[in-house]
């Protein structure tokens, strides 16, 4: 469901007297409902992407399923990820009939797409973390164009093994072809890790096209609702695609607050 508040102005006409509270109230509505903007038009549109940390059951099955169910995204990224997550999400199989789902807790992985998928692989860069890549075939007027998929969730300690596996990741994301890179990278913007990116190429469609902080973690610790503070969950992408627009969805029940972008092709790039 779609929302839109609108204002009126009136001229030379008296105020009424709780004028100020429905301003306030409506200025409140809209912060909270931008968060789901109109979808862009299909007609050039390459993705709608979503990727979200579920929160390694934190989020409840049922609510996941609702979330996804109603995101409008062609392509779902998914980090701690359970095996009852993944059975939830898998009713959705007309939805979304490209699934690869990995129901592993804090390693657990899924990908959701409404496109063929192929080459789909959990790559080993880090010994207990991970990481998905596939193949996706976007529809375009001419037919399609392939897209190389990472789904990435590097750990937060500070390790060798995170450095390593952050190398790796980022030369795949660069080797050429058109990639969309996603995940809860554990690292914030002002971190030498997230220069090095940049640096490489790829682009953070939330700094591309975002508007706001685009915080999505920590929601919640212990039980106890949190604003957060901190923008470690990114979606990449390489030159041959551009991000039109890119957004922090609304709580479900995770830790993390879900990503959205929707991104373009370039024309002018080869696939």
């Amino acid at each position: 469901m779609q929302y839109c508040i609108r204002r009126r102005t009136h001229s030379g006409k008296k105020s009424h007297p709780h004028g100020s509270v429905i301003i306030i109230q409506a200025r409140l509505l809209n912060a909270i409902l931008v968060q789901v903007p109109t979808r862009a038009s299909s007609e050039d549109l390459a993705a709608r992407v979503l990727f979200f940390n579920v929160g390694n059951g934190l989020l409840r099955p049922d609510r996941l399923k609702e979330a996804v169910e109603h995101s409008q995204a062609d392509l779902i990224g998914l980090a701690e990820l359970t095996s009852t997550q993944a059975n939830a999400l898998r009713d959705l199989s007309e939805l979304y009939p490209f699934q690869y789902l990995y129901g592993l807790g804090i390693p657990g992985k899924g990908l959701l797409s409404r496109w063929p998928l192929d080459g789909v692989e959990l790559l080993e860069l880090h010994s207990a973390r991970p990481d998905l890549r596939a193949n996706v075939k976007l529809p375009t007027g001419n037919g399609s164009r392939t897209i190389q998929i990472i789904v990435a969730h590097p750990p937060p300690q500070r390790t060798l093994l995170r450095t390593e596996q952050l190398k790796a990741i980022l030369k795949l994301a660069t080797s050429g072809e058109p990639t969309l890179l996603m995940g809860d990278f554990n690292m914030v913007q002002a971190q030498a890790a997230y220069r090095v990116y940049r640096a490489a190429g790829l682009r953070d469609a939330y700094r591309e096209a975002g508007i706001g902080r685009g915080f999505t973690y920590p929601v919640r610790r212990a039980g106890l609702r949190l604003r957060p503070l901190l923008r470690i969950d990114y979606i990449w992408y390489t030159q041959h695609l551009i991000a039109q627009r890119a957004w922090v969805g609304v709580d479900h029940g995770s830790d993390h607050l879900p990503l959205f972008a929707e991104l373009f092709l370039q024309p002018d790039q080869p696939a």
